[in-house]
């Protein structure tokens, strides 16, 4: 072996030893930043709906969850969570060159009120959010109205109401949230809403999803 060859062997045992420890704690730090977050958004979760009865099903490690609520009142409400890998430091920085984000969705079915109307809409560009609402929509999204809407993000609207898509528009309009996506459902009677996670935004997305459930829906007893 050359004296070239041995200290370029030399440097890359470096480099990999560096590269190792780095990893770890790397891996430790961010796992421990991640657990706060997973904690802290279930305990807003938890006080938000104060749920009467609950379930968690874990989606892998670090990985996020979906939970199902049932609420007084007889009240569903659906949550899941995902987030980011960030405890990989080769895993990560490739997620978020490729737009990753912390993602939660959340879905209400209220006992004692319907959905009004049938409306979709997405975040132009956010595959996670059109391959979900494809798969819920099928092919109901071929026989509706497409529209557009700027909010944080431009959005693609499927309505087949011209009212239902003005009080959305202007919604969407309004907020400062990264919205990703807001669906409603009437014949599961559930309206749907996700957005880029942040701890510090949690308290506005859960106010925005309950005027979306006040807003969109109508007490079963009337017709309108």
């Amino acid at each position: 072996m050359s004296v070239e060859e041995a200290l370029a062997l030399y440097w890359l045992v470096v480099a990999v030893a560096v590269l190792s420890v780095a990893s770890v704690l790397w891996f430790f730090r961010a796992r421990r930043r991640l657990i706060a977050t997973l904690r802290d958004v279930t305990l807003a979760l938890e006080k938000h709906y104060n749920p009467s009865n609950k379930e968690y099903q874990l989606l892998g490690y670090l990985v996020g969850y979906k939970a199902r609520y049932i609420l007084p009142g007889k009240h569903r409400v659906y949550v899941l969570l995902t987030t980011v890998p960030r405890h990989s430091l080769l895993y990560y920085p490739f997620m978020r060159l490729a737009g990753r984000r912390d993602r939660l969705e959340i879905a209400v079915s209220p006992h004692d009120r319907r959905v009004a109307g049938e409306i979709y809409l997405v975040k132009k560009g956010s595959r996670i959010d059109d391959a979900v609402l494809r798969n819920s929509a099928g092919e109901r999204l071929g026989k509706l109205a497409v529209r557009e809407v700027r909010g944080t993000y431009s959005y693609r609207v499927y309505c087949s109401d011209e009212a239902l898509y003005t009080r959305l528009a202007e919604k969407i309009a309004k907020t400062k949230l990264p919205i990703t996506m807001v669906a409603a459902f009437p014949d599961k009677n559930l309206l749907t809403a996700s957005y880029e996670l942040s701890p510090e935004t949690l308290s506005d997305f859960l106010d925005f999803h309950d005027s979306l459930v006040r807003e969109f829906t109508v007490p079963k007893t009337t017709k309108g």
